[in-house]
Protein backbone atom coordinates (compact mmCIF):
# COMPACT_ATOMS: atom_id res chain seq x y z
CA UNK A 1 0.00 0.00 0.00
CA UNK A 2 1.53 3.29 -1.05
CA UNK A 3 1.83 6.30 1.74
CA UNK A 4 1.01 9.43 1.67
CA UNK A 5 3.24 11.65 -1.04
CA UNK A 6 6.11 13.72 1.04
CA UNK A 7 5.32 17.26 1.75
CA UNK A 8 6.69 19.56 -1.34
CA UNK A 9 8.69 21.89 1.13
CA UNK A 10 9.32 21.04 4.45
CA UNK A 11 11.36 23.61 6.71
CA UNK A 12 12.79 21.70 10.19
CA UNK A 13 14.21 24.30 12.59
CA UNK A 14 15.34 26.70 10.59
CA UNK A 15 17.70 29.25 11.36
CA UNK A 16 19.07 31.81 8.55
CA UNK A 17 19.86 35.31 8.08
CA UNK A 18 22.98 37.62 6.87
CA UNK A 19 25.06 37.30 9.96
CA UNK A 20 25.47 34.41 12.06
CA UNK A 21 25.22 36.36 15.09
CA UNK A 22 22.20 38.04 14.15
CA UNK A 23 19.73 35.32 12.70
CA UNK A 24 16.19 36.90 11.06
CA UNK A 25 14.60 33.81 10.37
CA UNK A 26 14.67 31.58 13.99
CA UNK A 27 13.61 28.23 14.04
CA UNK A 28 10.65 27.87 11.94
CA UNK A 29 9.26 24.26 11.02
CA UNK A 30 6.86 25.00 7.91
CA UNK A 31 5.42 21.74 5.84
CA UNK A 32 3.81 22.85 2.49
CA UNK A 33 1.60 19.53 0.81
CA UNK A 34 1.52 19.01 -2.75
CA UNK A 35 -1.20 21.60 -4.40
CA UNK A 36 -1.29 23.96 -1.48
CA UNK A 37 -0.99 27.59 -1.92
CA UNK A 38 0.18 29.20 1.41
CA UNK A 39 0.77 32.57 1.89
CA UNK A 40 3.50 34.03 3.93
CA UNK A 41 2.36 37.06 6.26
CA UNK A 42 3.64 39.03 9.13
CA UNK A 43 4.24 42.41 9.98
CA UNK A 44 7.03 44.96 8.30
CA UNK A 45 10.45 43.20 9.28
CA UNK A 46 9.27 40.20 10.47
CA UNK A 47 11.53 38.03 8.26
CA UNK A 48 9.04 36.87 5.31
CA UNK A 49 11.70 37.22 2.47
CA UNK A 50 14.32 36.28 4.69
CA UNK A 51 12.65 32.87 4.78
CA UNK A 52 11.62 32.37 0.76
CA UNK A 53 15.17 33.48 0.13
CA UNK A 54 16.93 30.57 2.96
CA UNK A 55 14.53 28.20 0.57
CA UNK A 56 15.64 29.72 -2.93
CA UNK A 57 19.07 29.16 -1.53
CA UNK A 58 20.08 33.17 -1.65
CA UNK A 59 20.31 33.86 2.43
CA UNK A 60 22.67 31.78 4.22
CA UNK A 61 21.19 28.90 6.51
CA UNK A 62 22.89 28.44 10.06
CA UNK A 63 20.79 25.66 11.36
CA UNK A 64 17.74 23.46 10.44
CA UNK A 65 17.05 21.67 6.95
CA UNK A 66 15.08 22.69 4.01
CA UNK A 67 13.52 19.30 2.08
CA UNK A 68 11.83 19.74 -1.32
CA UNK A 69 9.75 16.52 -2.63
CA UNK A 70 11.30 14.77 0.52
CA UNK A 71 15.03 15.47 -0.61
CA UNK A 72 17.70 17.26 1.87
CA UNK A 73 19.11 20.55 -0.57
CA UNK A 74 19.69 22.84 2.75
CA UNK A 75 23.60 22.37 0.77
CA UNK A 76 22.65 22.92 -2.63
CA UNK A 77 24.08 25.92 -4.24
CA UNK A 78 20.94 28.36 -5.19
CA UNK A 79 21.46 27.63 -9.07
CA UNK A 80 20.91 24.05 -8.92
CA UNK A 81 17.81 24.32 -7.01
CA UNK A 82 15.64 24.91 -9.78
CA UNK A 83 16.92 21.46 -11.38
CA UNK A 84 15.24 19.97 -8.15
CA UNK A 85 12.11 21.74 -8.89
CA UNK A 86 12.41 25.33 -7.04
CA UNK A 87 11.07 28.25 -9.02
CA UNK A 88 11.84 31.40 -6.72
CA UNK A 89 10.20 34.72 -8.50
CA UNK A 90 11.87 37.64 -6.58
CA UNK A 91 10.35 41.07 -5.57
CA UNK A 92 12.72 42.91 -8.22
CA UNK A 93 14.95 42.28 -10.45
CA UNK A 94 13.14 39.16 -11.90
CA UNK A 95 13.35 40.06 -15.54
CA UNK A 96 16.46 41.10 -17.62
CA UNK A 97 15.08 44.45 -18.91
CA UNK A 98 17.59 44.48 -22.07
CA UNK A 99 16.52 41.46 -24.07
CA UNK A 100 13.23 41.01 -25.55
CA UNK A 101 10.43 38.49 -23.98
CA UNK A 102 11.20 35.53 -26.51
CA UNK A 103 15.08 36.26 -25.21
CA UNK A 104 13.85 35.95 -21.16
CA UNK A 105 11.99 33.18 -21.75
CA UNK A 106 14.59 31.12 -23.95
CA UNK A 107 17.47 32.09 -21.36
CA UNK A 108 15.37 30.58 -18.52
CA UNK A 109 14.42 27.37 -21.29
CA UNK A 110 18.22 26.62 -21.25
CA UNK A 111 18.40 23.83 -18.69
CA UNK A 112 16.10 22.41 -20.09
CA UNK A 113 16.59 19.24 -23.24
CA UNK A 114 16.74 21.15 -26.42
CA UNK A 115 14.15 18.76 -27.73
CA UNK A 116 11.37 19.88 -25.46
CA UNK A 117 12.16 23.85 -25.24
CA UNK A 118 9.73 24.50 -28.28
CA UNK A 119 6.86 23.06 -27.00
CA UNK A 120 7.42 24.25 -23.47
CA UNK A 121 7.78 27.86 -24.86
CA UNK A 122 4.61 27.17 -27.05
CA UNK A 123 2.64 26.17 -23.67
CA UNK A 124 3.91 29.26 -21.76
CA UNK A 125 2.84 31.59 -24.66
CA UNK A 126 -0.53 29.82 -24.59
CA UNK A 127 -0.81 30.29 -20.48
CA UNK A 128 0.24 34.30 -21.23
CA UNK A 129 -1.23 35.26 -24.54
CA UNK A 130 -0.16 39.10 -23.47
CA UNK A 131 3.48 37.91 -24.24
CA UNK A 132 2.66 36.29 -26.83
CA UNK A 133 1.03 38.75 -28.87
CA UNK A 134 4.42 40.63 -29.19
CA UNK A 135 7.34 38.19 -28.29
CA UNK A 136 10.02 40.49 -29.88
CA UNK A 137 9.32 43.39 -27.17
CA UNK A 138 12.09 44.78 -25.33
CA UNK A 139 10.99 43.81 -21.59
CA UNK A 140 12.23 46.57 -20.00
CA UNK A 141 9.29 48.76 -22.28
CA UNK A 142 7.01 46.02 -20.20
CA UNK A 143 3.95 47.49 -17.85
CA UNK A 144 5.17 47.03 -13.99
CA UNK A 145 2.03 44.03 -14.58
CA UNK A 146 3.17 42.88 -17.62
CA UNK A 147 6.68 42.71 -16.16
CA UNK A 148 5.68 40.18 -13.20
CA UNK A 149 3.99 38.20 -15.71
CA UNK A 150 7.13 37.74 -17.24
CA UNK A 151 8.69 36.79 -14.58
CA UNK A 152 6.13 34.52 -13.71
CA UNK A 153 6.27 32.87 -16.92
CA UNK A 154 10.17 32.31 -16.84
CA UNK A 155 9.86 30.77 -13.31
CA UNK A 156 7.11 27.99 -14.72
CA UNK A 157 9.39 27.09 -18.15
CA UNK A 158 10.85 24.79 -15.94
CA UNK A 159 7.79 22.93 -14.61
CA UNK A 160 8.68 23.42 -11.60
CA UNK A 161 7.12 21.61 -8.37
CA UNK A 162 7.25 24.64 -6.11
CA UNK A 163 6.60 27.81 -7.18
CA UNK A 164 7.95 30.98 -4.75
CA UNK A 165 6.83 34.36 -4.75
CA UNK A 166 8.44 37.39 -2.57
CA UNK A 167 5.67 40.07 -2.60
CA UNK A 168 4.31 40.02 -6.59
CA UNK A 169 1.55 42.70 -6.20
CA UNK A 170 4.43 45.28 -5.10
CA UNK A 171 3.77 48.48 -7.02
CA UNK A 172 0.63 47.20 -9.37
CA UNK A 173 -2.16 49.54 -9.25
CA UNK A 174 -5.25 47.44 -7.64
CA UNK A 175 -7.09 46.52 -11.05
CA UNK A 176 -3.19 44.84 -11.96
CA UNK A 177 -2.96 42.98 -8.77
CA UNK A 178 -6.22 41.39 -9.35
CA UNK A 179 -5.22 40.23 -12.57
CA UNK A 180 -2.01 38.45 -11.10
CA UNK A 181 -3.70 36.84 -8.11
CA UNK A 182 -6.18 35.52 -10.52
CA UNK A 183 -3.28 34.07 -12.60
CA UNK A 184 -2.13 32.59 -9.38
CA UNK A 185 -5.04 31.29 -8.53
CA UNK A 186 -5.41 29.36 -11.92
CA UNK A 187 -1.62 28.33 -11.91
CA UNK A 188 -2.27 26.30 -8.49
CA UNK A 189 -5.54 24.87 -10.17
CA UNK A 190 -3.21 23.26 -12.49
CA UNK A 191 -1.46 21.96 -10.15
CA UNK A 192 1.69 23.99 -8.97
CA UNK A 193 2.37 24.50 -5.31
CA UNK A 194 2.83 27.84 -4.65
CA UNK A 195 4.22 29.63 -1.33
CA UNK A 196 3.74 33.29 -2.13
CA UNK A 197 4.91 36.47 0.66
CA UNK A 198 2.58 39.36 0.26
CA UNK A 199 1.54 42.50 2.54
CA UNK A 200 -1.89 42.60 0.49
CA UNK A 201 -3.07 40.58 3.27
CA UNK A 202 -6.55 40.71 1.60
CA UNK A 203 -5.98 39.62 -1.87
CA UNK A 204 -3.47 36.75 -0.61
CA UNK A 205 -5.57 35.50 1.54
CA UNK A 206 -8.66 35.46 -1.03
CA UNK A 207 -6.60 32.77 -2.97
CA UNK A 208 -4.61 30.83 -0.94
CA UNK A 209 -5.90 27.46 0.96
CA UNK A 210 -3.64 28.49 4.64
CA UNK A 211 -2.34 31.47 5.82
CA UNK A 212 1.21 31.32 8.06
CA UNK A 213 2.27 34.21 9.98
CA UNK A 214 5.65 35.17 11.01
CA UNK A 215 6.18 37.69 14.15
CA UNK A 216 10.25 38.64 15.03
CA UNK A 217 11.40 35.57 12.68
CA UNK A 218 9.72 33.03 14.34
CA UNK A 219 6.14 30.99 13.04
CA UNK A 220 3.38 32.67 15.63
CA UNK A 221 0.56 30.94 13.92
CA UNK A 222 -0.58 29.63 11.16
CA UNK A 223 -4.16 27.86 9.57
CA UNK A 224 -7.12 28.28 6.69
CA UNK A 225 -7.25 31.37 4.86
CA UNK A 226 -10.64 32.05 5.33
CA UNK A 227 -10.97 31.52 8.56
CA UNK A 228 -7.52 33.19 9.24
CA UNK A 229 -9.15 36.84 6.85
CA UNK A 230 -12.19 36.40 9.34
CA UNK A 231 -10.59 36.63 12.23
CA UNK A 232 -10.12 40.28 13.58
CA UNK A 233 -7.99 39.14 16.78
CA UNK A 234 -5.35 37.77 14.45
CA UNK A 235 -5.59 40.95 11.84
CA UNK A 236 -4.77 42.98 14.82
CA UNK A 237 -1.92 41.37 16.47
CA UNK A 238 -0.21 40.24 13.95
CA UNK A 239 -1.49 41.79 10.33
CA UNK A 240 -1.30 45.78 11.23
CA UNK A 241 -5.41 45.97 11.60
CA UNK A 242 -7.36 48.45 13.55
CA UNK A 243 -9.22 46.83 16.33
CA UNK A 244 -12.91 45.77 15.52
CA UNK A 245 -14.98 48.79 14.24
CA UNK A 246 -11.79 50.31 12.33
CA UNK A 247 -11.38 49.98 8.80
CA UNK A 248 -10.71 46.34 7.29
CA UNK A 249 -6.72 44.79 6.74
CA UNK A 250 -5.43 46.38 3.25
Amino acid sequence: MTGPSPPVLSTSGLVAGYERDLPIVRGVDLTVRPGELVVILGPNGAGKSTLVKSVAGLVPVFAGRISLDGSDITAIPAQRRIRHGLAFVPQTENIFATLSIRDNLLLAADILPKDSRKSRLDSIYGMFPDLAERPGRRAGALSGGQRQMLAIARALLVEPSLLILDEPSAGLSPKIVAEVFARLAAINASGVTIVLVEQNVRAALSIADRGVILVEGMLRHSGDAKALGADPLIAELYLGAPRPGGASVA
